[in-house]
């Protein structure tokens, strides 16, 4: 298994492939809006506000990756999590499945040479380290997903993690 194959596999896993954590698939099988805007706090993130935070980085990454000029951001960390809130909740789950589907294609048709290649002039870190840190981002927030509907009492156990 090359690096390549490793990178697909880590976003294959974080979309719709449980292995080591439940993937985001099952992470939100069966979630009414109501519950996905659900908060124990107002301190607290919905999933609904974490889905948003991941389509909002994963995205401007992608952009990145693909050489879309990203725009200068608006607002800070804080504001991604209100990034989709006016979107229905379907659509809410298709535009990330949209970016991660995007992700895994432009992993997959790019050349070896591009995870040596530095993310920006500005930066040290190259595209393999970052996507590695885009998939732990990721998986670190799709559990954060699990433990809120845990507390929320909506957990299936059938889907992992009893």
């Amino acid at each position: 298994m090359n690096r390549k194959d490793v990178l697909l596999e880590q976003f294959l896993c974080c979309q719709k492939k449980s292995h080591w954590f439940v993937s985001f698939e099952k992470a939100v099988a069966g979630l009414t809006p109501e519950q996905a805007n659900w908060k124990k706090t107002d301190s607290e993130n919905s999933i609904w506000e974490i889905i948003s935070h991941l389509v909002f980085w994963n995205q401007r990454f992608l952009n990145r990756f693909n050489g879309i000029a990203i725009p200068r951001m608006e607002g800070n960390n804080d504001t991604t999590f209100t990034f989709l809130k006016d979107l229905e909740w379907q659509e809410v789950l298709e535009r990330y499945n949209v970016v991660m589907i995007n992700w895994y294609e432009s992993i997959e048709n790019s050349e070896d040479e591009k995870f040596d290649q530095y993310i920006s002039e500005e930066s040290k870190e190259t595209w393999l380290e970052s996507l590695s840190s885009i998939t732990l981002h990721n998986a670190y927030h799709i559990g954060q997903m699990v433990t809120i509907r845990k507390m929320q009492g909506s957990w299936d156990p059938e889907q992992g993690l009893s």
